[in-house]
């Protein structure tokens, strides 16, 4: 790949990601009080998670990644012993959680003036891509649970899981992935040079793209374009 055609790979996923955090499902990020019991040792104030509880809990952390951390490790624990049905809710509360968690859409809000201001500079825009994915520590463990937490693409399950989720967070589910892995990678210009949403590695890449995928045929069902359209086209995932 030139950088030419990468830069504009990146260009367009950085938009349409900057985009995406103003859309619903993300609406969390902008409060700036965090409920007081959040500041605490997040395990011990979960309670045991349940489809009834999960929305109530999820709000409670949105704003703290430990407690989204914590909160997280839970949805793996209630999913195993739950009911399909009811799996299939926590599976899709679950993406929510592990943005919160992985500090993904915060560290690119800290960084927007910059990466907006370094899209027509060609050797600025990876740096600071690649500082902001770096620097989260929590990254790399929510990737891990919500892979755990997740039914394998193409089962009954993962459609059953996929109708109770919205495009907006399935296509943050994937991005939260693919940081993980170009974090664990340890370059992302390389990352974002060798990945193939074509060609997947098995696991991690092979469920981001299912993600990804999912979250283009909703939205395109519901007639959506714009930014998230706009998004998963650069990233060559639109069916």
């Amino acid at each position: 790949m030139d950088f030419a055609l990468l830069k504009k790979h990146l260009s367009l996923f950085l938009i349409g990601f900057i985009s995406l955090l103003f859309l619903g499902s993300c609406r969390q990020f902008f409060t700036t009080s965090l409920a007081p019991w959040a500041a605490r040792d997040p395990s011990s104030l979960i309670p045991t998670v349940s489809s009834d509880n999960i929305k109530e809990l999820l709000e409670k952390s949105a704003n703290n990644p430990d407690q989204s951390l914590a909160l997280l490790d839970k949805i793996a624990d209630a999913v195993a012993a739950a009911s399909a049905a009811d799996a299939a809710v926590l599976q899709a509360a679950a993406l929510e959680v592990a943005s919160n968690a992985s500090g993904v859409a915060t560290a690119v809000l800290s960084n927007t003036g910059d990466l907006l201001e370094a899209l027509d500079n060609d050797d600025d825009i990876i740096p600071i891509v690649s500082t902001a994915i770096a620097g989260l520590s929590n990254l790399g463990e929510s990737a891990a649970l919500l892979a755990q937490i997740l039914p394998d693409p193409g089962t009954g399950a993962f459609n059953a899981f996929v109708a109770q989720a919205t495009p907006e967070a399935l296509a943050m589910a994937a991005i939260v992935l693919l940081a993980a892995e170009a974090q664990a990678s340890g370059g992302v210009e390389s990352y974002i040079n060798s990945f193939d949403p074509n060609s997947p590695d098995p696991g991690t890449e092979t469920l981001a793209v299912a993600l990804a995928e999912a979250a283009a045929t909703a939205y395109a069902a519901s007639g959506g374009t714009g930014p998230l359209a706009d998004m998963l086209s650069g990233l060559n995932l639109t069916p």
